[in-house]
């Protein structure tokens, strides 16, 4: 794929989440505030070295402007070919930055000196930023050695001014704000002009862990636009014109260029590491509740990278990383080597509970249950058990040593998005008139008209989020990656224990994938568990409310089949023909065809409720996953490969060959069994038949009984009495080695395997982990809490990015303007 279909996918996802916002009410409330009268002295001083002149509207005049109208000002050459008379914008825009930087330096050494009138106060920094103009369109920018390869025509750049002669690529987190610019106003230039934008900002925002938020500027023609992408949101402003409004622009870069840090979206809790090396590594603080208090730890290695095209979504990011004393990266306890730790760093709701508050309330959910007033023995949920079979609760349950199978969060730490000053919070877009959702087709906008006059303006919610950082004391392993099957099956065994002792107390986990599935190994113990990711974790039934749920929540390599569907299962199945009953001996068929399964035909995709049934089916498929993808054994591997047996998309064909797997009451066609490591004889015959307890188990079950825990008792004790028939024939499975899987590094968000350096980890650390390419994408957990509808602007970039005003030859702005105007004047030479 080249460059330019690579921004265009990544534009198309991103637009997702973009809103519209004026151009005023975004330089007021979404841009970072100057000291009260700073914009006033720029001002007058670009006016005294006359850079600026001051006309009225009535004889204001353009020809003389620092930024005329390119259409204007373009001439044929000998060859026929247009040449531009002046230099183009984004150099005027960098010239114009850079004096004004001159501006902001001597007024901040006045006011050091006393010379100057002390400023109010306001939330800027009091003193120019790091950040410079820069401009230089034929450089490239990219995070490591090949990671997000673009190229920007300027921006602020972070440090020291880089040459325009120096031929090395910069480092994308040098970039503070993106600036893209296009001569001409042409569809086609605007589109590729934003297209660039997005890219840059993607990588800048995925490649730089210290990014909470990005500014933009994008430049077309003399129109001006204003970019805010965030976690939580995205905007887009109306235009100003740099011909008629360029005061407009000047508090613009006042305001980037004397802002602090965090205001131009720095994290203040994280620092780069070395802070000059040209791919650096973190250094993530955990503040404490007094001076001094505060935790240190620098990253070693990744563990999960943040890599979604759609910001808002694939946050979560995972460290290896180790104590330290502080930002300079100083040794805790000199001459000791520090033990190596887990850092997860991930944006959720604003409202939401964090990890750490979730686990300590299953914590107390357990608590509770083992030590209520009946026995816990006595619950409905155990009642097909048998004394002898409760020995694994009872192991979990004694001394509360069921919390040693848990990932321990040992501390965190919360920081919201700094505050957008707009109430409530609730921005406008501008359907424009391109606009090809169903509502556009159904009530047309005017054609003749601009954009501007004749746009429906829709109201489109988003949701805050906060920034959690978690750190965890021990290192683990995926289960996926631990040596052996049998180690393997081991940690699913204890998995499913911790998984009904959570059912019980009162709690489902939904999101049971290999990366949450962790495990240590012990001394004289083995592979012990460490149950990971809680924060999708959710009572059952949810109480106060009728029980409904986030069906989608999930890794949709190991969601379970009604989550996948989207709808219960109550009916008897119906097979179409024997195409996918026996498998025929043929693997042509490809699964389309006519629904071979009635599901509940009240039910809603958004009222399958969660429970325990979906987590151990989830436990299931991992098992299978195992024994066909990991144990090295072609045939079982490309089985699954061909079927589509594995993705990171919903299936929502009832008579593809992943459901009937579960749903077709003959199962395991044979070519899959013929498929099996020769060894797994025994294990494959107790995992299928394992299997066919799952549709049964859904049609039994009313909808009124998906809340009774005690429907969910038969399919707990099943999965005891399988686990032990499994130790019968351990000695013949359980030495198989665990493979690393073809498609295990390849579903990373950027695709390179260079993930040592390229994924902001100290040099010379290790490289992200190999990971399980349904894992690795998981966070299509496929949910937002707010999703767009289809009359509004989210899926067609080109709506998008066009809304808003951009004029040609001949086109006026219809904005309001006031009667003096501020205007650049010319003092370039013409070229």
């Amino acid at each position: 794929m080249d460059s330019s279909e690579s921004e265009a996918r990544i534009a198309d996802a991103m637009a997702q989440d973009l809103r519209h916002c004026e151009a005023q009410i975004f330089i007021t409330h979404y841009l970072p505030t100057p000291k009260e009268g700073l914009v006033d002295k720029v001002l007058d001083s670009l006016l005294a070295d006359g850079v600026l002149k001051k006309t009225s509207r009535t004889n204001s005049t353009t020809d003389s402007n620092c930024f005329p109208n390119t259409y204007g000002d373009l001439s044929e050459n000998s060859s026929g070919a247009f040449i531009s008379k002046v230099p183009s914008h984004f150099e005027r825009i960098i010239d114009v930055g850079e004096r004004i930087r001159e501006i902001l330096v001597q007024e901040a050494n006045l006011s050091r000196s006393g010379l100057s009138e002390p400023l109010e106060s306001a939330s800027c920094n009091p003193h120019p930023s790091q950040a410079r103009p820069y401009g230089h369109p034929d450089r490239r920018f990219s995070f490591g050695k090949d990671v997000g390869d673009f190229k920007v025509d300027a921006c602020l750049l972070d440090g020291v001014h880089c040459p325009h002669g120096s031929g090395s690529k910069l480092p994308t987190h040098r970039i503070l704000v993106p600036l893209e610019v296009a001569l001409k106003a042409t569809e086609g230039d605007v589109r590729q002009n934003r297209e660039k934008l997005f890219a840059a900002v993607n990588s800048i925002m995925n490649g730089d862990a210290r990014r909470d938020f990005v500014y933009g500027i994008t430049n077309e023609d003399d129109r001006v636009f204003l970019w805010y992408f965030s976690r939580t949101h995205s905007v887009k402003t109306s235009s100003f014109s740099l011909v008629k409004n360029p005061d407009q622009l000047v508090r613009v870069l006042v305001s980037l260029l004397s802002a602090s840090d965090e205001d131009l979206g720095l994290n203040p809790n994280i620092a780069l590491y070395p802070e000059k090396h040209p791919n650096p590594g973190y250094i993530y603080r955990f503040p404490g509740d007094s001076a001094g208090s505060s935790r240190f730890f620098k990253t070693t290695g990744v563990v999960q990278e943040a890599s979604s095209e759609r910001l808002s979504s694939g946050t979560t990011r995972v460290w290896k990383a180790v104590e330290v004393a502080n930002f300079e990266g100083d040794e805790l306890v000199p001459n000791v080597a520090p033990k190596e730790v887990i850092i997860k760093d991930v944006w959720i709701d604003a409202k939401a509970e964090t990890e750490k508050e979730i686990q300590e309330k299953v914590f107390k959910s357990i608590d509770d249950f083992i030590e209520g007033s009946q026995s816990w023995r006595d619950h409905p949920c155990l009642a097909e058990f048998e004394p002898s079979q409760l020995s694994d609760l009872e192991t979990l349950v004694a001394n509360k040593m069921y919390r040693d199978r848990f990932l321990r969060v040992r501390q965190d730490h919360q920081s919201g998005m700094r505050p957008v000053s707009i109430t409530p919070i609730k921005t406008q877009r501008i359907q424009s008139k391109y606009q090809r959702t169903k509502t556009s087709q159904t009530v047309p906008t005017g054609q003749g008209d601009t954009d501007a006059d004749t746009s429906r303006k829709i109201h489109a919610e988003f949701t805050p989020k906060k920034r959690c950082f978690f750190f965890f004391d021990d290192v683990c392993t995926r289960v996926s990656h631990v040596p052996s099957l049998g180690d393997a099956m081991t940690v699913l065994r204890q998995t499913s224990t911790v998984l009904l002792l959570m059912f019980c107390a009162g709690w489902v986990h939904r999101d049971i994938s290999t990366g949450n599935i962790l495990a240590i190994e012990e001394a004289n113990t083995g592979w012990s568990l460490q149950l990971a990711d809680l924060e999708y974790a959710k009572p059952f039934p949810s109480p106060g409310k009728k029980a409904t749920g986030n069906w989608t929540t999930g890794t949709p390599y190991f969601m379970a089949t009604e989550l996948q569907l989207g709808s219960y299962i109550t009916m008897p199945v119906h097979v179409a023909g024997k195409a996918l009953a026996d498998d025929s001996d043929s693997d042509s068929d490809d699964g389309d065809g006519d629904e071979s399964v009635e599901m509940s035909g009240n039910s809603r995709l958004q009222d399958v409720v969660h429970n325990l049934q979906h987590d151990l089916e989830s436990l299931w498929w991992i098992g299978f996953y195992l024994t066909t993808m990991k144990t090295g054994h072609r045939k079982s591997y490309y089985w699954c490969i061909s079927k589509k047996i594995f993705q990171d998309r919903l299936e929502r064909r009832t008579n593809s060959h992943r459901h009937q797997l579960l749903l077709d009451p003959e199962s395991f066609p044979k070519s899959l069994r013929r498929s099996f490591h020769p060894a797994l004889s025994d294990l494959v015959r107790v995992w299928r038949r394992l299997s066919t307890n799952f549709k049964p188990e859904y049609e039994k079950r009313s909808l009124g009984d998906v809340t009774d825990k005690s429907t969910y008792a038969n399919l707990a004790w099943q999965f005891v009495l399988f686990f032990d028939a499994l130790e019968k024939s351990r000695e013949e499975w359980g030495p198989i080695p665990l493979m690393e899987a073809a498609d295990e590094s390849k579903k990373r968000g950027r695709e390179e395997d260079d993930a040592g350096e390229a994924k902001g980890v100290n040099p010379g650390s290790d490289q992200q982990e190999d990971t399980d390419a349904g894992p690795s994408v998981k966070r299509p957990r496929v949910a937002t809490s707010t999703p767009l509808q289809d009359n509004e602007e989210g899926g067609d970039l080109f709506d998008i990015l066009i809304a808003g005003p951009t004029y040609g030859p001949g086109k006026r702005s219809k904005q309001g303007s006031p009667s003096d105007k501020w205007l650049l004047r010319a003092s370039y030479p013409v070229l």
